[in-house]
């Protein structure tokens, strides 16, 4: 009976999770541009509109209350700058290795299709990219998912909503982004609090906004944008170093995991959202040349 039921109600959860997918690209594509709102409007109305569906789920379960997760409330300013600054460095490492990567699929036939969001040209646009979006994002992947797939281990509840994530968001170099961005919020979600992941998110977006505009302040804000990695950079090696030498960051030993992750991963609502969301990926990111 609780396998079934366990059953049931993650099939609740990945058709929300396909309604967020499919209403937001939907949303998106066909019904709100007719109305001719202001590109940051029309996301956020995407994004609300799109998540009701799984947050509502969220709260009549509750869900946040059945599978709290462990651990302090606020991380120390020195773990959040030494995790923001892992965030930095590894968008740092994937932007230099784009060259590389696009090459290889040119060998093969295949482009990249360049799609461009300029998140200086509006207010409200900004305000999407940088509080909206991490908000809905986190109390989707980090709040509903990763809280229901507790019970079925700690690498599980990290991993596959960042795999979902990833793949939510329908361009390949944003996904590359968000999967090595979840695993991290997943983290901090995990170890301290949603409040965290929530904080750790926007700062990351926010960061993404104005290195755009540093980039165009010519030799000013390219020796800006060198001193902003390199300080990450400092951050991430003397943090690894103390995280290592006294073997911290380890996730919470009082949750326990009773069920095992095999009905998870073969449950077929689950593969239809990752169906369709690689579908959208492919579609929307690669083109052939």
């Amino acid at each position: 009976m609780q396998e079934k039921s366990d059953s049931r109600s993650f099939t609740a959860v990945w058709l929300c999770l396909f309604l967020f997918s499919g209403l937001f690209a939907l949303l998106q594509a066909f019904i709100l541009p007719p109305l001719h709102l202001p590109q940051g409007v029309m996301f956020m109305l995407c994004s609300c509109l799109a998540a009701s569906p799984i947050l509502c789920y969220g709260s009549r379960t509750g869900v946040w209350r059945l599978y709290p997760v462990t651990g302090t409330q606020r991380p120390p300013v020195r773990v959040f700058l030494y995790l923001f600054s892992i965030i930095l460095i590894l968008n740092l490492l994937l932007s230099l290795c784009t060259p590389a990567i696009e090459h290889a699929l040119r060998l093969v036939g295949i482009g990249l299709r360049e799609v461009t969001i300029n998140t200086a040209s509006s207010l409200s646009l900004t305000l999407y990219v940088c509080i909206v979006a991490p908000i809905v994002e986190e109390l989707i992947y980090r709040g509903v998912i990763l809280r229901k797939l507790l019970p079925y281990g700690t690498h599980l509840a990290i991993v596959l909503p960042a795999v979902c994530f990833a793949l939510m968001h329908h361009n390949f170099y944003q996904g590359l982004s968000a999967v090595l961005g979840g695993l991290v919020y997943g983290f901090v979600a995990l170890r301290y609090s949603l409040a965290a992941s929530i904080c750790l998110h926007i700062a990351k977006n926010t960061v993404s906004t104005v290195l755009p505009l540093l980039e165009k302040g010519g030799e000013l804000g390219a020796w800006a944008t060198l001193l902003l990695f390199f300080i990450a950079g400092v951050f991430v090696l003397i943090g690894s170093i103390v995280v290592i030498r006294r073997k911290s960051f380890r996730l919470p030993q009082s949750v326990s995991f009773p069920n095992r992750p095999g009905a998870i991963l073969t449950h077929p609502a689950l593969w239809l959202v990752l169906l369709f969301d690689t579908v959208m990926l492919i579609v929307l990111s690669f083109t052939h040349v």
